[in-house]
Formats: structure tokens, sequence, C-alpha cells
């Protein structure tokens, strides 16, 4: 049964995509940031800052960007700082230190470090500013130095030659009642003598940290603050104002404080058509169910579940799909694991008012993601697995996305024609889509390394010098695609595969990708070959604040052969709100008649599989249409103006321009630091859109039934 599959086009198709390549970037991403490796300077003279480096596995951030960072500030309770993890009015930090660092600091070679050649500055004991948490860090650095001290047998060399770390860290307490939550760490390193001067290099570094209170006094607080107001409620449209969704105000400060949102959430019954037939409330304290069929806390599961899951458990208990509404965010198909995991500890603790409960802290919790563990190959003689590995390096990081290629050649042991059956997908979390190309002749030699710039797998394709078409592809991470009996997709010892990977990291940790594709079928013929259609609506814009359709598009079966359809879908972006198809040309989005697909999940796309199969005769069409919300329940379509505006504001929605942005603090380098409201137009980003038809189908076969199988 095809799942979620986009179809690789084989001809038309193909050329529109080739087509449309010519007008985006090679490496559209929403977000960069530059690398972080949790090593502080600690400033002075840059020509003796390589001696010593603070590590914390943090990185400086206070004051906010843009401002230049001097401080390392944790608020208490934070997990992601603050090591303690308790609302407790105290910051604990881990610090270690790392000594002559020759790899990121061109100017400066260091030398070698002798016993006693680090000081952490601090009054003896029995003083009354004696700080234990410097002499703790002392120790670290005396044990690091050994009776040996750190040498530097080839300073200068690069790659972190000469660089050694302590193998432990200080617990540095940071007390928010204490000099106003602020305390600084010094220490002075001094070298052996080194060249060209022949003395010993000083460098001195300081570390300064922050601790700032909890601003909430309790878990729910918290939550209300971090899940509810600036989530269910940020965007001024869902649940807030006069008319908030469900009759459910989320928004504190005008539901009338954290009482009245606990009334909400705890007292008032869910407003769901079908969450009471369910014996769902909003929040049921101590839901022992969460994430099952069973769970009653409505709130919960609509943030878990995809809208499809949701309909499924409305159907699954006796009503009908759409009983619960759509998921949320709407247009999100992945809600942060951590704060998922905040609220979950809350409800299953009794969701209480007051107080802090066990597995609840202070802060953004950090998302969990884990990655994929290798899936089996297939059985000798009933397949074979082609597999795409982790990019060596390469992560995706927190709010970004690209879309990269590597070629990778058929396993050598495929000596014959494969007839393929069905087909697989395993991929890490964080898959818009993967797309698998092939060459249509023999290219063996021709596997490259994985480029995270190329989009489509276009950068390679005339090197080859053979032609090259989709195979096939996948918007979710786990999917199959079972074709029907006798037909197949017939694949050549020698194929070299272009895995095509597009992700998104919707999570606050680094991600990557990593994908595994089963084939399944035998070297016996079928009786007739798959072939795919992929064609798409490119001409729409939808203004700001508005909801709206695109072009009314028609495929036409233009092949001289009858084509029996068995699997029809649809592909768009996060934006998209419906997709509809029809056997005959409605007369606008609302006509029913001879309507056959209709879906309202972009990222869990429905698969229709006719039975009888649709039959379109040389010819015949199809229409197929799409709808988009820019801004009224969805978040609206936003761009930096870029450099490159004129000053007539078009260029910071053209589809050149891949620097998205929710407010201006996001538009830096190469931008006018300003953050604009935009059309939703056709693009490659998850933040564009796309309006494609996907369709397996076979040709016509002789007989009384052109479409047997």
């Amino acid at each position: 049964m095809p799942t979620n599959a986009i179809v690789g086009p084989r001809a038309a198709a193909a050329l529109l995509f080739a087509a449309a390549l010519l007008l985006f970037p090679s490496n559209p991403l929403a977000h960069s940031d530059p690398s972080e490796d949790g090593l502080i300077d600690g400033g002075g003279n840059p020509k003796t800052d390589c001696v010593s480096r603070f590590q914390t596995g943090l990185e400086l951030n206070y004051p906010a960007a843009p401002k230049k960072s001097k401080h390392l500030a944790c608020t208490d309770g934070d997990l992601a700082c603050d090591t303690d993890g308790l609302v407790n009015g105290l910051c604990s930090f881990n610090v270690g230190l790392c000594l002559a660092d020759d790899e990121d600091m061109p100017l400066c070679t260091p030398a070698g470090i002798p016993v006693g050649g680090v000081e952490v500055k601090n009054k003896p004991p029995g003083h009354p500013k004696y700080d234990a948490d410097a002499a703790q860090l002392q120790s670290v650095a005396d044990a690091l130095l050994g009776s040996t001290g750190v040498p530097c047998t080839n300073p200068g060399a690069g790659g972190g030659n000469c660089t050694q770390c302590t193998a432990d860290q200080a617990e540095i307490v940071v007390d928010t009642l204490v000099k106003k939550g602020k305390k600084r760490i010094k220490v002075k390193v001094i070298t052996e003598p080194a060249p060209p001067k022949n003395k010993p290099i000083k460098d001195k570094d300081k570390l300064k940290l922050r601790c700032n209170d909890c601003p909430a006094a309790s878990a729910f607080e918290h939550i209300a603050d971090i899940v509810f107001k600036t989530g269910c409620a940020a965007s001024g449209v869902c649940h807030t104002g006069p008319t908030a969704g469900a009759g459910m105000n989320l928004d504190p400060d005008q539901a009338g404080g954290l009482d009245a949102l606990y009334d909400e959430l705890i007292v008032e019954a869910a407003g769901s058509l079908g969450a009471g037939a369910l014996g769902m409330e909003r929040v049921f304290p101590g839901d022992p169910n969460l994430g099952t069929a069973a769970s009653a806390s409505l709130i919960y599961e609509k943030l878990l579940k995809t809208t499809s899951e949701l309909d499924q458990l409305c159907t699954d208990g006796g009503q009908l799909a759409g009983c619960l509404g759509t998921n949320m965010p709407p247009g999100s198909d992945l809600y942060s694991t951590g704060k998922l995991e905040l609220l979950q500890t809350w409800i299953e603790a009794g969701a209480p008012r007051d107080g802090w409960v066990a597995g609840t802290s202070c802060g953004d919790p950090e998302d969990i993601w884990v990655p994929l563990d290798p899936p089996a190959a297939p059985a000798p003689g009933e397949g074979f697995q082609v597999h795409m590995p982790a990019p060596a390096g390469f992560t995706v990081e927190p709010g970004t996305e690209f879309e990269g290629c590597q070629w990778i050649e058929m396993p050598a042991e495929i000596t014959d024609t494969w007839y393929i059956e069905r087909v697989e997908l395993y991929a890490n979390s964080g898959t818009h889509h993967v797309i698998l190309w092939e060459t249509n002749d023999s290219a063996s030699g021709y596997g490259t390394s994985f480029d995270s710039g190329d989009s489509l797998c276009r950068k390679k394709q005339s090197e080859f010098g053979v032609p090259f078409s989709f195979r096939i592809g996948f918007q979710d991470a786990l999917t199959e695609l079972q074709l029907p009996a006798n037909v197949s997709y017939a694949m050549d010892p020698g194929k070299v595969f272009g895995f095509n990977p597009h992700y998104t990291n919707p999570f606050n940790v680094p991600i990557y990708p990593e994908v595994w594709v089963n084939f399944y079928g035998s070297t016996t013929p079928s009786v007739v070959e798959g072939e795919d259609i992929f064609p798409g609506d490119l001409g729409f814009q939808i203004p700001p604040g508005t909801k709206g359709t695109g072009n009314l598009v028609s495929y036409t079966n233009s092949t001289g052969v009858g084509q029996c359809y068995y699997s029809l879908g649809s592909h768009s972006h996060r934006r998209n709100t419906g997709f509809k198809t029809w056997t005959s040309q409605p007369s606008s989005w609302a006509d029913t008649n001879d309507l056959i697909y209709y879906n309202t999940d972009w990222d869990h796309p429905a698969v229709i599989e006719p039975s009888p199969r649709l039959y379109l005769a040389p010819g015949e069409k199809m229409w197929f249409q799409c709808e988009w919300d820019n801004g009224v329940l969805n978040d609206v379509n936003r761009r930096c103006r870029t450099l490159a505006d004129s000053g007539n504001g078009a260029h910071q929605c053209s589809v050149f321009n891949d620097k998205v942005c929710i407010t201006d603090a996001d538009c830096g380098v190469g931008t006018l630091g300003i953050c604009r409201d935009c059309n939703i137009d056709f693009g490659f980003l998850a933040e564009d859109e796309m309006c494609f038809l996907p369709g397996l189908y076979y040709d016509e076969q002789p007989g009384p039934d052109p479409c047997p199988y």
C-alpha cells in the first residue's frame, strides 16, 4: 500500500522540475548559525590568548545579540545550563580549562605549561572571600599539569596538536542573592619560555557568570508561559482574543490570570465535537494514558499527534474523522519534544496549580532526538538495500533546513535486472522529503561524496553524461510503497542512485540525515512496468493575512495509451490547508461533483488507491487545485529585506531570498535588518509552497478490462 509517497516523474514532470531549477538558489537555508564549541577564550591580548580557554559546553549569551556577549547567563532551574536542575536560587555551571590551544588561535603560537603554571585567583583558606569553587577549579587544573606539566612539542602545527583539557570540571555555583547573581572567575597562565623572544607567554582570562531568577513560581506558571501563552496564543488569531479558537483563551493576561487559565484547562469541558463522545477532557489530571488511544487529555494529544492520527482516534472510537479537529499548532507536523515531555510530566503528576513537581524545571527544555537504528536488509533472493550514510561532520542546526545529495552505486552483488514490487524507506526524523534519483544507463564508478548544497542532485548530472530521472520520493521518515500484483519497476545492474534528502530542524538540538532504502522483488519480469506523473502549479501567490487557492491545473493523458491509476496523492508544504482532485472540471473550489481526492494534512498526505482503477483514456484530463493559509490561522510567510532590495520592497519576497525571519532581530549580515510579511509562492524552501499531483499508473492492457491489476 503506498503511503505518503512522492512518485518519480519519468518525462514531462522531470522537464518541469528541470525548468524550475533554473529559478532557485542551490542551497536554500532558513537560517544560518555560527559553529559553536563550548570553549570561551576569556579575553586578553589576541597575540597571547592561546594559552588557556574555559571549557563549559556553553557559549557567552548575555547580553543578547546583536550586542557583543560578555557574560555566560543562566536561568535558575534551566537544565540547558543549570546542572543541578532545581529552581532553588542557585545556578551550577560546570567549568574546566583547555591549555595550549593551537587549533583556532591563528594570532598566537602556544608553548608548554609547567607545573604551577596555572593560577586561579582566590583568597587563602579561612579568608572571608575564600572561594571553594575557585579552589576546585585550581585542583582540576593542577591534576592536568600533574608532575610534568602540559608539553607542546610542535607549536603552531594547528589541529589541536598541543591542546589538552582537564579531565574533570569544577562546579561553579552562582547565587541569585549574592552580587545580583553575578560571579567572576579569573585565571592566569604562564608558559615555558617561547620563541621568538624566548620568554614565557602570560595569558590572563576571566569568565563572567550570571544567574537569573526563574520568572515562574511554579511548573504550571512556566508551562502557561512557554507552551500556552507564547505558543497557542502567540499568533493573536488562535487561542486568544474575543474569538479564541474552541472558546478557549490560553493567554493568561486576557483569560483573567493564571487561576482563570487553570480553570480553562482543568475545569472547562473540551469544545471539540468528538471529545465528549471519546471521554476526553482538555487536560485530565493524573492521566496515565498520554500518547495512547486511551488518553483523556485532548490538548496533549493535539500537540503530540498529526491530523491523520487524531482522525484515527475518532474512527477507532466510532466517530467521524475530524471529530477532534486538526493538530496543533496549525500547519506544523512536529511540536517540541522537550515541551511535550514537560507537559506530560506535569499532567501525570496530577497537573497541580502550585509547586514544582519532580522532573519539571525552568527554562526551555532540550528536545529529544534519536537517530534511527539501521534496519535489516532484505533476505538474499528477496531484494537489496541501498544506504546513504550519515554525512561526516554534518548536522542540521536548530531552526535551519538544507537540501543535499549523494550519488551511491547499486550494490556490487546485483548482477541481474531486478523487478521491484515493494519499496521501504527508513530515515532519521526531520525529513521534509527524501527523493531517490537514478541513472537510466549503467554508470559504474560515479558515486560521489555527500554535498549539502546540491538541491535535487543536479550538480553531478551533466558530469555523468547520462540521462537521469526520479525513481520515487517520500515525505515520511518511515514509509512503504507496495505496487499491485503484476506491476513492477525494472532496475538494471550498475545503476547509480542520487539520494536527495531535504531536512528541516524544528528541534532545539542538532540533527543529521541518514537514509536506507530496501528494494523487494525478483529477477522475474512482471507483466507491466509501473509509470508515474507529477504535474504541478508553479504560478500562484497568496498575499499576507489571507487564505486562498492557487490555479486550477489540469493533467492530460497525452501518451496515446490509456492509463490505469492505482495510486493518487498530493505534495505541498506546511501552510497548505487543502488539496483537491477532480475527474471533471470543477466550477469552483467548493464544487464536489466528481471530486475524488481531498487532503488537509500536508505532511502526511492521504493516498487513495482507486478500486476499480481510475482509467484515463488518451486525451482525457484530471484537474487539481491547492489552498493555502498565509497568516489567518497559520503564521505568515516572512523574509528579511536584503541588501539587493532597490528600495521598493520587491526583492524581500523574491524566491531568490532565502533569509527567513520571524522578527527584525533575525535579520543580520547581508540584510537591511527588516523582517517583512511576504506572499506565499512557489519555491523549494519549507517556507515556500508547492502544489504537485503524484500519480502511479500502468498502461492499459488488452482484453475487456483495460485495468485488470
